[in-house]
């Protein structure tokens, strides 16, 4: 019996210190929703027609994962027109992965950090809002938008925008317009300048020299910073986008809020 009463009390704190996320589209048209890092969510591909939701627990094993929005997929959520950056592809090759990414990392006793990462670029706005706030505790949000995109960014890089069958549906950040390949980006090396000092590669360029570099003045980054300050717009951006919560709080994604 007390073996059984010790295992029932593992069980209670597990319950008592997961956490339950809920994802909500507010879009005019259908989204899909994408994850990597856990293979234990329950989708990679749920639908989310306008107004719906998908809640669901965190598992006392999950650890970390992020997820993106796709849009106009087929019935399975595959042959994208924007969303699909990592495999399975559409025929015509993967696209920039510069979706709108929603991050956590959440421990079994129920602290949780995490962020909206913009460093490869955005496309559909997005907001996480804790059940609970307070000190580093904080709503997100991101409501970006594709006309907002530079067109001409600094040190020659010029027009961010990301096009799909005369669609824009999306903004690169400088680092991936430097490096991605053609035709979204120049596929060029990011040891070269000036994508050494857009991207930071580690080494050569230290998380401090990233921080009073070039890549804060860019005017994607000071774009960021003024619509979503709670948010990472390059690699080492962790004081404006890093958050943390203590256990026992709730988190509600939602996209085009």
């Amino acid at each position: 019996m007390k073996c059984l009463a010790v295992i029932i009390g593992l069980l209670l704190a597990e319950l008592a210190a997961a956490a339950q996320i809920s994802v909500t589209s507010r879009c005019s048209y259908p989204i899909w929703v994408a994850h990597d890092g856990n293979p234990s969510l329950p989708f990679p591909n749920a639908r989310l027609d306008p107004g719906a939701s998908v809640i669901f627990q965190i598992p006392g094993s999950w650890i970390s994962g992020r997820m993106w929005p796709k849009i106009q997929c087929d019935g399975g959520g595959n042959n994208c027109l924007f969303g699909q950056s990592s495999p399975p592809c559409p025929s015509d090759g993967c696209q920039p992965p510069a979706d709108t990414k929603v991050e956590f990392t959440i421990f079994q006793d129920g602290q949780a950090w995490y962020d909206v990462s913009l460093v490869d670029g955005y496309s559909i706005p997005a907001t996480i809002v804790p059940s609970r706030t307070g000190g580093d505790c904080i709503r997100t949000d991101c409501n970006m938008h594709f006309d907002q995109c530079p067109t001409n960014e600094n040190n020659g890089i010029g027009d961010l925008r990301v096009y799909r069958n005369g669609l824009g549906v999306a903004c690169l950040s400088p680092c991936k317009k430097w490096n991605y390949p053609p035709p979204y980006g120049f596929g060029r090396d990011e040891m070269i300048p000036p994508g050494v000092d857009m991207c930071c590669p580690t080494p050569p360029i230290s998380p401090q020299q990233c921080r009073t570099g070039p890549v804060v003045g860019t005017q994607y980054v000071n774009l960021i910073h003024r619509q979503c300050p709670s948010a990472y717009s390059y690699a080492y951006d962790d004081d404006a986008g890093l958050h943390y919560c203590q256990g026992g709080v709730d988190f509600a994604v939602t996209f085009c809020p």
